[in-house]
This record gives C-alpha cells, structure tokens and sequence, in this order.
C-alpha cells in the first residue's frame, strides 16, 4: 500500500497498542522496513522503555505492525 506524507494512519502495533499516526514521508508498506510515522493524537503511548507524545516519531516495523488509512493527504492538508 502506497502512503502520502500527511496521510492520518491507525496503527496497531504489538508491543506499544493502537495508536494514530501521521505519515511523515511518502512511503510503500511493500517495500519499506520501518515505517516513517509520528505520533498525531494527543494521548501520549507507552512502549517498554519509552513514553512518545503527540509529534514524536515512533519506530513501526513492518513485522511488529500494521497500518491503516484513515484520511488520506491532500495537497491543501499536506504537512
């Protein structure tokens, strides 16, 4: 799946839950090992030895994770 920068995600990972996030680059889920995603609500997570708040970019490996698009970007809504 091909993801545009800007783009809102709900992530649900393994080791840190569910969470939204922002995609911080445009990126493909087929060929990419980490994705490139901060975090965007303002509920801070909590992994196992660190705490990510609204803005902080979270490791997502494509193994630990999966993705879902909830509000693709536009070029008005790009950050």
């Amino acid at each position: 799946m091909k993801i545009k920068k800007g783009t809102l995600i709900k992530v649900k990972h393994s080791r840190s839950g569910t969470w939204t996030g922002i995609a911080d680059r445009d990126f493909d889920t087929e060929e990419e090992t980490f994705y490139p995603v901060s975090l965007a609500q303002d509920i801070s997570v909590e992994g196992l030895t660190n705490v990510w708040h609204k803005g902080d970019s979270m490791p997502c490996r494509n193994t630990l994770c999966t993705i879902e698009e909830l509000k693709e970007a536009s070029d008005e809504t790009e950050c």
